[in-house]
């Protein structure tokens, strides 16, 4: 009798320890998801934010290029009037 309760405790023992664990892997792959979503979340935005830097950077050099030239014609003037 006493082995047969032994055994009895141990297999309802071994059932909620599989329930738990069920629950448990339940649960982490939920936040495993919502990370993942995160994650691709953040990466469109970074990727919204690298166009907008590049399309920044296209209209800074740009204006570095008209100034460039603006000085250009500057210098160019001045040393027509030294002549």
């Amino acid at each position: 009798m006493k082995t047969a309760v032994k055994e009895i405790v141990k297999k309802v023992t071994l059932e909620l320890l599989y329930e738990v664990i069920d629950e448990r892997t339940k649960e982490l792959k939920e936040e495993l998801k919502e990370l993942k979503e995160a994650q691709r979340s953040l990466e469109i935005k970074m990727d919204e934010l690298r166009r907008e830097h590049k399309d920044d950077f296209k209209t800074l050099n740009s204006r570095i290029d008209q100034i460039h030239t603006r000085l250009d014609q500057i210098m160019h003037m001045l040393s027509e009037r030294r002549k």
